[in-house]
Protein backbone atom coordinates (compact mmCIF):
# COMPACT_ATOMS: atom_id res chain seq x y z
CA UNK A 1 0.00 0.00 0.00
CA UNK A 2 1.06 3.56 -0.71
CA UNK A 3 1.15 5.78 1.98
CA UNK A 4 3.54 8.46 1.04
CA UNK A 5 4.69 10.34 -2.02
CA UNK A 6 7.82 8.90 -1.95
CA UNK A 7 5.99 5.60 -2.31
CA UNK A 8 5.08 6.67 -5.83
CA UNK A 9 7.09 5.38 -8.94
CA UNK A 10 9.43 8.10 -11.00
CA UNK A 11 7.04 8.45 -14.18
CA UNK A 12 3.66 9.25 -11.71
CA UNK A 13 6.09 11.54 -9.58
CA UNK A 14 6.79 13.61 -13.24
CA UNK A 15 2.97 13.25 -14.36
CA UNK A 16 2.27 14.64 -10.74
CA UNK A 17 5.03 17.63 -11.09
CA UNK A 18 3.75 18.20 -14.73
CA UNK A 19 -0.11 18.94 -13.95
CA UNK A 20 0.94 21.48 -11.36
CA UNK A 21 0.40 24.81 -13.01
CA UNK A 22 2.32 26.97 -11.47
CA UNK A 23 6.40 26.14 -12.30
CA UNK A 24 6.90 28.17 -9.10
CA UNK A 25 4.96 25.75 -6.59
CA UNK A 26 6.79 22.68 -8.50
CA UNK A 27 10.27 24.86 -7.73
CA UNK A 28 9.19 25.32 -4.35
CA UNK A 29 7.44 21.76 -3.35
CA UNK A 30 10.52 19.73 -4.76
CA UNK A 31 13.75 21.80 -5.27
CA UNK A 32 16.87 20.16 -3.50
CA UNK A 33 14.63 17.85 -1.52
CA UNK A 34 16.55 14.60 -2.23
CA UNK A 35 18.71 13.90 -5.36
CA UNK A 36 15.61 11.79 -6.56
CA UNK A 37 13.36 14.48 -6.60
CA UNK A 38 15.80 17.11 -8.32
CA UNK A 39 16.23 14.39 -11.20
CA UNK A 40 13.16 13.97 -11.59
CA UNK A 41 12.83 17.71 -12.29
CA UNK A 42 15.72 17.55 -14.88
CA UNK A 43 13.66 15.58 -16.92
CA UNK A 44 10.52 17.34 -16.57
CA UNK A 45 8.61 18.89 -19.54
CA UNK A 46 7.10 22.06 -17.94
CA UNK A 47 5.14 24.74 -20.57
CA UNK A 48 5.01 28.07 -19.88
CA UNK A 49 2.95 30.76 -21.51
CA UNK A 50 3.75 34.48 -20.38
CA UNK A 51 1.52 37.36 -21.18
CA UNK A 52 3.23 40.27 -19.57
CA UNK A 53 6.31 40.55 -17.52
CA UNK A 54 6.22 40.55 -13.76
CA UNK A 55 8.36 39.50 -10.76
CA UNK A 56 6.90 35.98 -11.32
CA UNK A 57 7.43 35.12 -15.10
CA UNK A 58 11.02 36.29 -14.63
CA UNK A 59 11.90 34.12 -11.82
CA UNK A 60 10.25 31.33 -13.88
CA UNK A 61 12.19 32.52 -16.43
CA UNK A 62 15.39 32.01 -14.21
CA UNK A 63 14.59 28.68 -12.70
CA UNK A 64 13.07 27.14 -14.79
CA UNK A 65 14.19 27.99 -18.64
CA UNK A 66 16.66 24.39 -18.53
CA UNK A 67 13.14 22.63 -17.58
CA UNK A 68 11.06 24.08 -20.09
CA UNK A 69 9.21 22.36 -23.22
CA UNK A 70 6.60 24.71 -24.30
CA UNK A 71 6.90 28.20 -23.82
CA UNK A 72 4.36 30.99 -25.36
CA UNK A 73 4.87 34.51 -25.37
CA UNK A 74 2.12 36.42 -26.33
CA UNK A 75 3.37 39.89 -25.77
CA UNK A 76 6.61 42.17 -26.02
CA UNK A 77 8.59 40.53 -22.91
CA UNK A 78 12.09 41.93 -23.64
CA UNK A 79 13.25 40.72 -20.57
CA UNK A 80 12.64 37.13 -21.16
CA UNK A 81 16.35 35.47 -23.13
CA UNK A 82 15.92 32.35 -25.07
CA UNK A 83 19.56 31.42 -24.48
CA UNK A 84 18.24 29.77 -21.09
CA UNK A 85 15.85 27.52 -23.04
CA UNK A 86 18.49 24.86 -24.11
CA UNK A 87 15.39 22.24 -24.12
CA UNK A 88 12.53 23.79 -26.13
CA UNK A 89 10.61 21.96 -28.18
CA UNK A 90 8.06 24.42 -29.19
CA UNK A 91 8.04 27.99 -29.17
CA UNK A 92 5.40 30.71 -29.53
CA UNK A 93 6.24 34.31 -29.82
CA UNK A 94 4.30 36.82 -30.95
CA UNK A 95 6.25 40.10 -31.14
CA UNK A 96 9.68 39.16 -30.25
CA UNK A 97 12.67 41.91 -29.96
CA UNK A 98 15.52 42.54 -31.58
CA UNK A 99 17.70 40.02 -29.48
CA UNK A 100 14.83 37.22 -29.01
CA UNK A 101 15.02 37.37 -33.12
CA UNK A 102 18.68 36.63 -33.25
CA UNK A 103 18.20 33.88 -30.87
CA UNK A 104 15.69 31.60 -33.04
CA UNK A 105 18.37 29.98 -34.16
CA UNK A 106 19.07 26.17 -34.07
CA UNK A 107 22.62 26.86 -32.00
CA UNK A 108 20.59 28.30 -29.49
CA UNK A 109 17.50 26.22 -29.73
CA UNK A 110 19.03 22.85 -31.16
CA UNK A 111 15.57 20.92 -30.17
CA UNK A 112 13.15 22.50 -31.33
CA UNK A 113 10.25 21.19 -33.53
CA UNK A 114 7.43 23.45 -33.30
CA UNK A 115 8.19 27.13 -34.09
CA UNK A 116 5.53 29.98 -34.25
CA UNK A 117 6.85 33.48 -35.16
CA UNK A 118 7.39 36.04 -37.79
CA UNK A 119 9.26 34.65 -40.42
CA UNK A 120 13.07 36.02 -40.46
CA UNK A 121 16.27 35.73 -42.57
CA UNK A 122 17.66 33.54 -39.64
CA UNK A 123 14.85 31.36 -39.14
CA UNK A 124 14.92 31.13 -43.18
CA UNK A 125 18.49 30.04 -43.52
CA UNK A 126 17.97 27.51 -40.48
CA UNK A 127 15.83 25.88 -42.33
CA UNK A 128 16.68 26.11 -45.22
CA UNK A 129 20.55 26.94 -45.08
CA UNK A 130 23.63 24.71 -44.44
CA UNK A 131 23.21 21.50 -42.83
CA UNK A 132 25.07 23.14 -39.87
CA UNK A 133 23.19 26.09 -39.65
CA UNK A 134 19.91 23.73 -39.62
CA UNK A 135 17.36 22.43 -37.09
CA UNK A 136 17.46 18.82 -37.12
CA UNK A 137 14.07 18.46 -35.46
CA UNK A 138 11.85 21.47 -36.47
CA UNK A 139 8.78 20.26 -39.05
CA UNK A 140 6.11 22.25 -38.33
CA UNK A 141 5.92 26.45 -38.60
CA UNK A 142 3.44 29.10 -38.41
CA UNK A 143 4.58 32.41 -39.69
CA UNK A 144 1.62 34.49 -38.44
CA UNK A 145 0.74 36.15 -41.84
CA UNK A 146 3.70 38.11 -41.81
CA UNK A 147 5.99 39.31 -44.99
CA UNK A 148 8.81 36.72 -45.71
CA UNK A 149 12.43 38.09 -45.93
CA UNK A 150 14.39 38.59 -49.52
CA UNK A 151 14.45 35.05 -51.04
CA UNK A 152 17.83 33.26 -51.40
CA UNK A 153 19.22 31.76 -54.38
CA UNK A 154 21.18 29.79 -51.91
CA UNK A 155 18.37 28.03 -49.63
CA UNK A 156 18.33 23.92 -50.11
CA UNK A 157 15.08 21.95 -49.77
CA UNK A 158 14.27 20.90 -46.08
CA UNK A 159 12.82 17.02 -46.15
CA UNK A 160 11.93 17.52 -42.46
CA UNK A 161 9.62 20.37 -42.83
CA UNK A 162 5.76 19.00 -42.89
CA UNK A 163 3.34 21.49 -41.85
CA UNK A 164 3.11 25.27 -42.75
CA UNK A 165 0.23 27.47 -41.26
CA UNK A 166 -0.38 31.04 -41.41
CA UNK A 167 1.00 32.05 -44.51
CA UNK A 168 0.44 34.75 -46.50
CA UNK A 169 2.03 35.69 -49.68
CA UNK A 170 1.79 35.72 -53.50
CA UNK A 171 1.72 33.28 -56.15
CA UNK A 172 5.12 33.46 -57.10
CA UNK A 173 6.58 32.73 -53.53
CA UNK A 174 4.41 30.37 -52.21
CA UNK A 175 5.67 28.34 -56.05
CA UNK A 176 9.17 29.42 -54.40
CA UNK A 177 8.68 27.89 -50.97
CA UNK A 178 6.99 24.65 -51.84
CA UNK A 179 10.40 23.52 -54.02
CA UNK A 180 11.83 23.83 -50.63
CA UNK A 181 9.35 21.63 -48.79
CA UNK A 182 9.10 18.67 -50.83
CA UNK A 183 7.84 16.04 -47.70
CA UNK A 184 5.12 19.17 -47.02
CA UNK A 185 1.48 17.78 -45.86
CA UNK A 186 -0.20 20.45 -44.21
CA UNK A 187 -0.69 23.71 -46.00
CA UNK A 188 -2.50 26.91 -44.61
CA UNK A 189 -2.26 29.86 -47.09
CA UNK A 190 -3.72 33.00 -48.02
CA UNK A 191 -3.35 34.96 -50.92
CA UNK A 192 -3.22 38.63 -51.02
CA UNK A 193 -5.99 40.46 -52.57
CA UNK A 194 -3.10 42.37 -54.42
CA UNK A 195 -1.17 39.84 -56.15
CA UNK A 196 -0.49 40.01 -59.95
CA UNK A 197 2.18 36.92 -59.96
CA UNK A 198 1.16 33.59 -61.40
CA UNK A 199 1.63 30.06 -60.47
CA UNK A 200 4.97 28.60 -61.83
CA UNK A 201 4.47 24.89 -62.98
CA UNK A 202 5.20 22.05 -61.59
CA UNK A 203 4.02 22.44 -58.05
CA UNK A 204 5.45 20.18 -55.26
CA UNK A 205 2.75 18.87 -53.85
CA UNK A 206 3.31 15.47 -54.13
CA UNK A 207 2.88 14.87 -50.43
CA UNK A 208 -0.09 17.60 -49.49
CA UNK A 209 -2.60 15.55 -47.41
CA UNK A 210 -4.53 18.63 -45.55
CA UNK A 211 -4.93 22.40 -47.48
CA UNK A 212 -6.44 25.62 -45.87
CA UNK A 213 -7.15 28.21 -48.38
CA UNK A 214 -8.26 31.36 -47.50
CA UNK A 215 -9.51 33.91 -50.07
CA UNK A 216 -11.15 37.35 -50.26
CA UNK A 217 -12.90 36.71 -53.04
CA UNK A 218 -12.87 32.94 -54.37
CA UNK A 219 -10.64 31.96 -56.99
CA UNK A 220 -11.06 28.40 -58.53
CA UNK A 221 -7.54 29.20 -60.36
CA UNK A 222 -5.79 28.94 -57.40
CA UNK A 223 -7.74 26.00 -55.84
CA UNK A 224 -7.01 23.89 -58.95
CA UNK A 225 -3.51 24.66 -58.54
CA UNK A 226 -3.02 23.18 -55.20
CA UNK A 227 -5.20 20.62 -55.52
CA UNK A 228 -2.99 16.97 -55.58
CA UNK A 229 -3.38 13.53 -56.17
CA UNK A 230 -2.74 12.55 -52.58
CA UNK A 231 -5.15 15.16 -50.53
CA UNK A 232 -7.10 14.38 -48.30
CA UNK A 233 -8.61 17.40 -45.97
CA UNK A 234 -9.49 20.35 -48.39
CA UNK A 235 -10.87 23.82 -46.12
CA UNK A 236 -11.63 26.74 -48.20
CA UNK A 237 -12.24 30.05 -46.30
CA UNK A 238 -13.61 32.70 -48.41
CA UNK A 239 -14.23 36.24 -46.99
CA UNK A 240 -16.26 37.88 -49.37
CA UNK A 241 -18.63 36.86 -52.07
CA UNK A 242 -18.77 38.59 -55.26
CA UNK A 243 -20.42 36.14 -57.00
CA UNK A 244 -22.21 32.88 -55.91
CA UNK A 245 -19.99 29.72 -55.32
CA UNK A 246 -20.31 27.21 -58.82
CA UNK A 247 -20.37 23.91 -56.41
CA UNK A 248 -20.74 22.34 -59.89
CA UNK A 249 -17.79 23.62 -61.21
CA UNK A 250 -16.21 23.35 -57.89
CA UNK A 251 -17.10 19.73 -57.28
CA UNK A 252 -15.60 18.87 -60.72
CA UNK A 253 -12.33 20.83 -59.71
CA UNK A 254 -11.90 18.58 -56.62
CA UNK A 255 -13.00 14.77 -58.16
CA UNK A 256 -10.70 15.41 -61.05
CA UNK A 257 -7.87 16.41 -59.37
CA UNK A 258 -7.97 15.27 -55.92
CA UNK A 259 -10.02 11.40 -56.21
CA UNK A 260 -8.74 10.72 -52.47
CA UNK A 261 -10.22 13.39 -50.56
CA UNK A 262 -12.32 12.27 -47.75
CA UNK A 263 -13.52 15.75 -45.93
CA UNK A 264 -14.44 19.06 -47.49
CA UNK A 265 -15.08 22.34 -45.81
CA UNK A 266 -15.99 25.65 -46.77
CA UNK A 267 -17.15 28.99 -44.66
CA UNK A 268 -18.41 31.91 -46.68
CA UNK A 269 -20.14 35.04 -46.59
CA UNK A 270 -23.66 34.64 -48.13
CA UNK A 271 -26.57 37.26 -47.68
CA UNK A 272 -29.67 34.97 -48.19
CA UNK A 273 -29.97 31.59 -47.42
CA UNK A 274 -28.21 28.90 -48.85
CA UNK A 275 -30.34 26.16 -50.34
CA UNK A 276 -28.86 22.89 -49.48
CA UNK A 277 -30.58 20.62 -51.41
CA UNK A 278 -29.01 23.03 -54.37
CA UNK A 279 -25.60 22.30 -53.14
CA UNK A 280 -26.15 18.76 -52.49
CA UNK A 281 -27.20 18.05 -56.31
CA UNK A 282 -24.56 20.27 -57.81
CA UNK A 283 -22.19 17.33 -57.86
CA UNK A 284 -21.96 13.95 -56.30
CA UNK A 285 -19.09 15.18 -53.37
CA UNK A 286 -21.85 17.31 -52.31
CA UNK A 287 -24.22 14.35 -51.29
CA UNK A 288 -23.96 14.30 -47.97
CA UNK A 289 -23.12 17.65 -46.78
CA UNK A 290 -24.65 19.38 -43.95
CA UNK A 291 -25.12 23.09 -43.66
CA UNK A 292 -24.69 25.69 -40.75
CA UNK A 293 -24.69 29.12 -39.58
CA UNK A 294 -22.77 30.99 -37.00
CA UNK A 295 -24.61 32.82 -34.04
CA UNK A 296 -21.92 35.58 -34.51
CA UNK A 297 -21.67 36.75 -37.88
CA UNK A 298 -23.44 35.84 -41.71
CA UNK A 299 -20.76 33.01 -42.06
CA UNK A 300 -22.19 29.50 -43.14
CA UNK A 301 -19.84 26.19 -42.81
CA UNK A 302 -20.56 23.63 -45.21
CA UNK A 303 -19.18 20.48 -44.18
CA UNK A 304 -19.06 17.03 -46.24
CA UNK A 305 -17.41 14.20 -44.22
CA UNK A 306 -16.32 10.89 -45.82
CA UNK A 307 -17.11 11.55 -49.50
CA UNK A 308 -17.37 8.86 -51.89
CA UNK A 309 -17.08 9.23 -55.41
CA UNK A 310 -18.92 6.62 -56.67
Amino acid sequence: MISKLEDLPNEILANIMEYISSPNDIYQAFNSLNQRFQTILQHLYLNIDISHENKQTLLSNRLFGSYCNRLCLFNICPSISLHKFSRLRSLTIKEPTESQVNSIRSSVLPLLEHLTAPPTMMIFDCLFGNEKQRWKRLHSCSFLRSPFPNWRNTWKPNSTLQKLTDICCSREILTQLLTLVPCLQYLHVEIPVIDDSTWKYPLHIDHLISLQFEFVSLNYNDVSALLGGNLRRLYLHIYRKDFPTDFSYLGTLIASNSPELKQFECIYEEENQVDINEVRHAHRIFKNCVLSQSEFDKSYKLICKSIRYD
